[in-house]
Parts: structure tokens; C-alpha cells; sequence
């Protein structure tokens, strides 16, 4: 049978019980925003970065009062990303509920997401929190180049494979990098190999965004197919496609893809020609080949409930259907 989440989390429940009080106490604490603050609380997701952190700092050491400030700055730094990402977007759904744009407009989505912002800062309390600081920074760097460099792969119909891991990283994989990086640095420990432990954050959030992009090729999932073909968004299923077209198929695609006139009939037809292509294939190739690099990395961790914990969620997360 497999595991839910809850089961995988057991041995830091009590943990994420005191995390989800205090994330809402972030969000709740000023009643300027209250109204949105509770729209805020309908879309949260998994918590798998605050999980990360807290599995990896009890993995090698003690989960601290470090590792609850570390999880909340890094949580609150992806929520704030979430609500610019859905302005940019123009996403008028986030996780079957309405957006913060679509209920209130760009000006106060943008300006919340950067109250969020603050108050990930304002979590800072000791000098071992800021000497977290460069994590916390590197985030706030990456996240919108991640946007950026999208957008720019957008206009300028860039189907390159660089591109997109680039695209993944800055926009995925730093969060859970900066996780697993988070329970290290507070777990009150001396840990030797700490750049192939961030590795291992990384792998998993690579991983992650490979199965989010091939899980819009599947029916089934609980958001409709062919999103990505819709926001003209470059993901590797199609890169892979483009690449075994000829010369002719490949700008036929391409004019295809960055169109502003494609059809739902369109894009269901074109879902289905990549979905049952050699290109998934490869696409779920790669999926496995970081999948592996991220245990691989993981079977160096000291073997504990905190490890075992770890390796359960990687494989609910990079398994899942939705």
C-alpha cells in the first residue's frame, strides 16, 4: 500500500504542527491583509520544502528553533514568488482556488507578495540566522532570473535543452536545494560533505519540475492537460520532440507552440501526438536519471528515521500522478 504523506511524515509531526502555526501566524498577524491572508491559506501546497529542511536537519543532527525560522523564510519566499508568478502569468487559478490576482487584482497581489517578502526577512533573530543570509538571498536572485529567463525563451523561441535546465533550476530546484541547505546549517552539527548534500536538493528538485512538465502530457492529473502548450511554455517533453522532427516538422512546431491562436481541439491533438511519442520516453528517462542521483547521494545520509523518512518522500513526490 503506499504511503500518504502524513505517513511518511510521522516522526515530525509535532514539528510541522508548530510550522503550520506559525506560517499562519506570518500571514495572519496584520489586518490589512486579513482578507487575502485567508485566501493565502486555501492554496498552500505539500510544505515539501519546510518537510526537506526539517528531515534533513534531524537526519544528521537536531531538528532547532533554526530549522523552524529557516523552513518559515524559505516557505514564505516560494509563497511570494507563487503570487508575482501569477501575475506574470495572468493565472486565474492556483490549486482549484482563485488566485490573489483574479479576487483582487495585480497591484494588490503584487504589493502582498512583497509584504511576504518582508516578513520572511523579519524572521531573522540571531547571528546563526544571518549567516543563513546568502541562502535566503540566493532565492530571491534566482527565482525571478528563473521568470526572466523564460519569458525570454518565450519571445525568442528558444528550444534549447541549456535553456530549460537553467529555467528549472533558478525556478524549482534552488528552493529545495536551499532546504536541504537550511537543515544542515541548524542542525547543531559539524557536517563535512555539505556541497554533495545540497546536490542532493538540487537532483530532487530537478526531478520535481521534470514531473510536473511531463505530468501536463497525462490525463487524470486534476489540472488540464496541455497548460504549458497553452502559456507557450518550453518544457523538456516538447524539447525532445522538436528534436526528433525534420527540419520542416520542427518550425511547424515551433510556429504552432508560440501562436496566440491555438484552439483547445489544437492543443489536445498536439498533447496526444507528444504523449505517445519517443519524446516521453526520454523525458522519463531523465526524470529516473536524477531521480537516482538524488538517492544515490541519499544512501550517504546517517541511517535514521529522519533518512529512511527522506528517501519515502523522494519517492512520493517523483511518483506521483498529480
Amino acid at each position: 500500500m503506499t504511503k500518504t504523506l502524513t505517513d511518511i511524515t510521522a516522526c515530525i509531526t509535532t514539528t510541522l504542527q508548530e510550522f503550520e502555526q506559525r506560517f499562519s501566524h506570518c500571514l495572519l498577524d496584520d489586518s490589512i491583509f486579513s482578507t487575502q491572508n485567508s485566501a493565502l491559506e486555501k492554496i498552500r501546497g505539500k510544505r515539501s520544502r519546510p518537510i526537506i529542511a526539517f528531515l534533513t536537519a534531524g537526519s544528521f543532527g537536531k531538528i532547532s528553533q533554526q530549522t523552524m525560522r529557516g523552513a518559515l523564510i524559505v516557505e514564505l519566499l516560494h509563497l511570494a514568488s507563487l503570487l508575482h508568478d501569477d501575475v506574470l502569468d495572468n493565472s486565474e487559478e492556483r490549486r482549484d482556488h482563485a488566485t490573489i490576482n483574479a479576487l483582487w487584482g495585480n497591484k494588490v497581489a503584487i504589493l502582498l507578495g512583497d509584504y511576504i517578502y518582508g516578513k520572511a526577512l523579519a524572521l531573522l533573530q540571531t547571528q546563526e540566522d544571518f549567516n543563513l543570509l546568502p541562502i535566503y538571498a540566493k532565492i530571491a536572485m534566482e527565482l525571478p532570473k528563473g521568470e526572466i529567463s523564460e519569458m525570454f525563451s518565450t519571445e525568442n523561441a528558444d528550444i534549447s535543452l541549456e535553456s530549460y535546465m537553467q529555467v528549472i533550476y533558478n525556478k524549482t530546484a534552488c528552493l529545495i536545494e536551499a532546504a536541504v541547505l537550511t537543515g544542515l546549517e541548524s542542525c547543531e552539527e559539524n557536517i563535512a560533505n555539505k556541497q554533495e548534500i545540497k546536490d542532493f536538493g538540487k537532483y530532487v528538485g530537478l526531478a520535481y519540475q521534470i514531473k510536473d512538465d511531463i505530468l501536463d502530457y497525462q490525463s487524470g492529473t486534476g489540472k488540464p492537460q496541455g497548460i504549458d502548450i497553452k502559456e507557450k511554455k518550453v518544457t523538456l517533453p516538447l524539447i525532445y520532440y522538436i528534436q526528433q522532427a525534420s527540419q520542416d516538422e520542427k518550425q511547424n512546431i515551433i510556429s504552432f507552440i508560440f501562436s496566440d491562436n491555438k484552439t483547445p481541439e489544437q492543443i489536445a491533438n498536439f498533447v496526444e501526438k507528444v504523449s505517445t511519442s519517443p519524446a516521453m520516453q526520454r523525458a522519463k528517462d531523465d526524470l529516473k536519471h536524477y531521480t537516482q542521483k538524488a538517492l544515490s547521494i541519499l544512501e550517504q545520509f546517517p541511517r535514521n528515521d529522519y533518512s529512511q523518512a527522506l528517501r519515502e518522500l523522494v519517492y512520493y513526490l517523483l511518483e506521483r500522478e498529480k
